[in-house]
């Protein structure tokens, strides 16, 4: 692939490492290094004086910069000061958490339906940060371009949104208001979400690669104004809690398959962390060492959760060992990769899907030649007869994760409710004090039974 790189022109006080403030197209950098940017969350305002200052002085040069033949309205005024505090949080936070410095947000109106800060508000602010030298910005594209390489296969940019990135005047700004080098996140703090349902459309595959769903515009229901009230009742206990080692932020709990007809909020629904550094982001080696009021924590995994959720579905009585993907004389590792890529489609795949190979690779497995996916198919259905008619079933990965997370969150709230005891999720386990392990085992084994009728095989890490 050929990448044009446009080196940098020194700014006022910068360096050749900051671009000048000329609008780039998205092939003016490294494929690679666009690619590695922070979402702009909008979540971050300034928290300290010299965070306020710093805002304040910004504020100042757009201002002078406008020209504006009528000042704002208070209401205006308001809505201009936080989306200027709330964009410079993220710009400096990327700075520091991404190897290259980029942050990322669509400038499409539809991109701002549910934020703190709206389209019309949004787009002037970088629109003058950029012409007075403050930020670069590298346009975003929809479209997947193709790139045409002499002797070589065709090849896709896969479509980005709008790129943005501090220039080092607003870099040095910081430093001289007391923003030192690796304080950002000190001075501009993670506030917990005030929109905590999200919904998106049907994930889909463009030149081979899965894109995700986009984000719709939310529809309140009554069913899902009950399931925002809960996500807000533990995002405000949780955060009562001193979490060491892992950073919590708050949940939103987000849906899949809003387009589809049908839809009530029974597709996905799992709780994901906001942030960057959200605890759920870090290694599960990581996460033994987070701490909960100074207490050391457990990990408690459901083993197996969809083909346990399965089972239960179709009253088949749970296979008698305590590890369901452990199958007399194949690997463990390629089993699970077999039932998730099933799982994961409509039907049963002919070849080992990418994401397959790549989860057996990481594994440091060597996969037989002969162990084609179509050779392990009647081994795995001997052992699991609930899936030999996947293909005309109506349950999906979005209906299996849907109740996965009714269970967790069910779990979540009523250890909150009738206990006081703090549990955090990963998707399919949950993380509590040592000493709340035995409560918490119990009350996860009652949920997850109130919901499938069958009793999990639990393992603690």
């Amino acid at each position: 692939m050929v990448v044009i790189i446009i080196r940098s022109a020194k700014v006022a006080g910068g360096d050749p490492g900051y671009a000048s403030n000329r609008k780039h197209t998205m092939t003016d950098y490294d494929i690679t290094e666009i690619a590695d940017a922070r979402y702009m969350g909008l979540m971050c305002p300034p928290a300290s004086p010299e965070a306020k200052a710093l805002v304040n002085d910004i504020i100042n040069i757009i201002e002078q910069a406008e020209q504006r033949q009528r000042a704002r309205k208070a209401k205006d005024k308001a809505a201009f000061r936080l989306a200027v505090g709330l964009i410079t949080g993220d710009l400096l936070i990327a700075m520091e958490v991404e190897e290259y410095g980029w942050s990322y947000h669509g400038l499409s109106p539809a991109a701002f339906d549910d934020q703190p800060v709206g389209y019309k508000t949004f787009k002037p602010i970088v629109e003058t940060m950029e012409a007075v030298g403050l930020i670069v910005v590298s346009k975003g594209r929809n479209i997947k371009a193709p790139q045409f390489n002499e002797g070589a296969a065709t090849s896709y940019y896969p479509g980005f949104a709008s790129r943005f990135r501090p220039t080092q005047v607003l870099v040095s700004m910081a430093r001289a208001s007391g923003v030192g080098q690796g304080q950002a996140r000190e001075h501009f703090v993670h506030q917990l979400p005030k929109k905590v349902i999200e919904v998106r459309t049907k994930s889909a595959k463009a030149f081979g690669r899965k894109a995700t769903g986009k984000r719709m515009k939310l529809e309140h229901t009554e069913k899902s104004r009950a399931m925002e009230a809960d996500v807000k009742s533990l995002n405000k206990f949780l955060a009562g809690f001193e979490l060491e080692g892992g950073s919590f932020s708050g949940y939103r709990r987000l849906f899949s398959n809003g387009d589809i007809e049908g839809f009530d909020f029974q597709w996905g629904g799992r709780l994901y962390g906001v942030g960057d550094d959200s605890y759920q982001t870090i290694k599960k080696t990581e996460r033994k060492k987070i701490m909960i009021g100074g207490e050391e924590v457990v990990e408690i995994d459901i083993n197996a959760s969809y083909l346990t959720i399965l089972h239960g579905m179709a009253g088949y009585p749970l296979p008698n060992r305590d590890d369901l993907y452990a199958i007399g004389g194949y690997n463990r590792t390629i089993v699970k990769a077999w039932i998730t890529a099933t799982i994961g489609h409509h039907g049963f795949h002919t070849k080992w899907p990418d994401n397959a190979i790549k989860e057996i690779k990481a594994a440091g497995i060597e996969r037989p030649k002969k162990m084609t996916v179509t050779s392990l198919q009647p081994v795995i259905l001997d052992h699991f007869p609930m899936l030999a008619d996947w293909p005309s079933q109506k349950v999906t990965w979005a209906d299996l994760m849907f109740t996965e997370s009714e269970i967790i969150i069910g779990t979540m709230l009523e250890l909150m409710h009738s206990y006081g005891i703090p549990c955090f999720s990963v998707h399919d386990s949950i993380i509590v004090r040592k000493s709340d392990q035995q409560i918490a085992m119990e009350t996860l084994k009652d949920q997850f039974f109130r919901r499938t009728n069958i009793e999990p095989r639990l393992k603690v890490k």
